[in-house]
């Protein structure tokens, strides 16, 4: 059974995506998104029981908004954002002896080689992802596992003066978090609705068989 079939029987205690009780009411109700990510500061993100799965099924997301929606969306405060699956592609196989196979250069995404891990039920371990908004376009890898982000590549504009470049190094740092928050919360608003099912994961499915 893969990550992306787990039930909420299946899900480890704490998972975000099992109901929890509401501590005036006594119902049960799904936490928002900020009332985990509040919970979790204390938590290493390795340790976070969510973590096993949730990284990975974000970039596994990523990847499908790319090539079935063109990888644009709209997000509040920065207006129409690109992304894309960009160079290099890790995935990995579960178990006692895992395997892992790295696709490097050019468009991996694009690949048989990457279509036939996902059909052979090999999880996404890391992922480059270039970002585009306005003019500016960005470059970062992101491990699913704990979504580390390593190798950032700013587009830098400025090129004369220290206090120019440290502010436009400041804004260019502060834009590429606001995007990859935005799209992370706006894969958990998919990821807790109960339709996911039906919105995302079965097109998901269809995707990696090559249905769609």
């Amino acid at each position: 059974m893969s990550d992306m079939d787990q039930s909420d029987d299946d899900l480890p205690e704490g998972s975000i995506l099992v109901a929890q009780p509401h501590p005036e009411l006594g119902e049960y109700e799904p936490p928002a998104p900020q009332d985990w990510i509040q919970d979790s500061f204390d938590v290493h993100p390795g340790d976070h029981p969510a973590s096993f799965f949730l990284g990975k099924e974000f970039l596994l997301w990523m990847w499908w908004k790319s090539e079935t929606q063109y990888g644009a969306v709209e997000l509040d405060g920065l207006g129409s954002v690109e992304f894309w699956i960009d160079d290099r592609l890790q995935f990995k196989t579960e178990g006692d002896q895992p395997q892992v196979s790295d696709l490097k250069g050019g468009q991996p995404s694009a690949t048989a080689e990457a279509r036939s891990a996902l059909q052979a039920g090999k999880i996404i371990e890391t992922a480059r992802i270039g970002m585009r908004v306005g003019e500016r376009e960005y470059s970062l890898s992101i491990k699913g596992e704990t979504l580390e982000v390593s190798g950032l590549k700013l587009p830098g504009e400025v090129q004369d003066g220290l206090d120019e470049r440290i502010f436009e190094r400041m804004f260019l740092l502060d834009e590429v978090v606001g995007i990859l928050d935005a799209l992370f919360f706006r894969f958990i608003d998919v990821r807790l609705d109960p339709e996911w099912q039906r919105m995302a994961l079965e097109p998901m499915r269809e995707w990696v068989a090559g249905q769609n």
